[in-house]
C-alpha cells in the first residue's frame, strides 16, 4: 500500500520548558513549535516527496499526566494507517527533533 499522508501532533507545555527562571516561556513556546513544524515537513517532504502532510503543535499552559510522545499516523491509499511505519516514523521524527532542537536556540530569555 502507498503512503498518501502524514499526520503529526506534538505537544509544548509552556510551564515545562525551563527548570531555571530567566526566560520568557510564552515566545520560547512560539519559537519552539515553529522550529518544530520546519523540522517536521522538511524531513517528510525529504523522505515522502508529494505525499499530503499535517503537522500540528499545540501549546499549552499546563498538562494533567505525565509528558505525551509525539503522535504520528501513516495512512496508506485505502485510508488505513500502517501502525509499524507510524511507529518507526515517530522514532525518526522525535530524534531529528531532539537533535534540531538540543541547543537551544529557540529559547528566548527575558529582559533584565
Amino acid at each position: 500500500m502507498a503512503i498518501t499522508k502524514i499526520v503529526v501532533s506534538d505537544m509544548i507545555v509552556t510551564g515545562k520548558l525551563f527548570s531555571e527562571s530567566g526566560y520568557d516561556a510564552s515566545k520560547s513556546a512560539e519559537n519552539l513549535a515553529e522550529l518544530k513544524g520546519d523540522i517536521i515537513t522538511e524531513y517528510l517532504d525529504g523522505e515522502y516527496p508529494g505525499v499530503e502532510i499535517y503537522a500540528d503543535i499545540a501549546i499549552i499552559e499546563q498538562e494533567a499526566g505525565g509528558p505525551r510522545p509525539l503522535e504520528v499516523l501513516v495512512c496508506t491509499d485505502d485510508n488505513r494507517i500502517n501502525p509499524a511505519e507510524s511507529a518507526a516514523l515517530q522514532e525518526r521524527l522525535s530524534r531529528k527533533i531532539a537533535e534540531g532542537t538540543a541547543d537551544y536556540c529557540w529559547a528566548v530569555k527575558t529582559e533584565q
